[in-house]
């Protein structure tokens, strides 16, 4: 074994791994405008075909995935999701916990919230790392076959958000992508209407930085981790889906 991989392998098999992201199923929480999420189950099954085999009908952007610039930029459609290196997504992590903010639907987290929460959680950030907030919005992950009165896009058009201020702010410590439990990040969306998505608009996307949106679980994180998640290598991909995961240390305090 070379070192490098007996040091990966020392590191790795002390250290707690979380998943950050839900289950993909038919009909599940997504952004109200996007197609909705297939799973056609007896594409293929033992008794008719001799193995079984599921058909994912589904947009890039569903249950915890990445958007690209391409995604909302006309003029940036030479960086699709496909043009990023495989390690774009491996970085290190922070997490500010902003659920003692309650906020609504179509309020904002402000960069003085922000920084006196990050100040309080212990939470520096550098440039590089892939800043989290958690708003605690995925309680409302209902699984749609259990909720046929639709809840679960309910979550993805209503949601708090980014000020600009926060935006600018985080796009100036150059971090490599910012993150959410919500359906758009900093976007802030009551009702499906929206009401402010700059880092979307100005501060992210524009500047490469790249948005994680639909996280899962972000309560068994501690402030600081190792992200990693990859993107599928999609042609033209305005995002992705991500199989996200955080890398903990076992003593980490939670």
């Amino acid at each position: 074994m070379s070192p490098l991989s007996a040091s990966l392998n020392r590191l790795l098999s002390t250290a707690r791994f979380v998943d950050l992201s839900p289950q993909i199923c038919s009909h599940m929480h997504r952004w109200p405008a996007h197609p909705d999420v297939n799973i056609i189950a007896d594409a293929r099954n033992h008794d008719q075909h001799g193995y079984y085999l599921q058909m994912l009908v589904m947009p890039e952007h569903s249950g915890s995935h990445v958007d690209a610039p391409a995604h909302v930029h006309r003029h940036l459609m030479d960086r699709t999701i496909d043009t990023y290196g495989v390690d774009r997504l491996l970085k290190p992590g922070k997490k500010v916990d902003a659920r003692a903010l309650d906020l609504q639907p179509g309020e904002t987290l402000s960069l003085a919230q922000y920084t006196r929460l990050a100040s309080e959680q212990g939470i520096t950030i550098a440039a590089g790392d892939i800043v989290l907030v958690q708003f605690g919005w995925d309680i409302y992950l209902i699984d749609p076959e259990h909720n046929p009165q639709g809840v679960g896009s309910w979550w993805g058009g209503n949601a708090p958000g980014f000020t600009e201020e926060l935006c600018a702010w985080l796009a100036d410590q150059k971090v490599t992508a910012v993150g959410t439990d919500t359906a758009g990040c900093d976007i802030a969306v009551l009702d499906g209407k929206i009401l402010s998505a700059f880092g979307h608009e100005t501060y992210f996307l524009p500047r490469d930085i790249l948005i994680l949106e639909g996280l899962h679980g972000l309560d068994q994180l501690p402030g600081e981790f190792y992200f990693m998640a990859l993107p599928l290598k999609i042609k033209n991909g305005s995002g992705s889906p991500l199989r996200a995961i955080a890398v903990v240390d076992n003593d980490a305090i939670i």
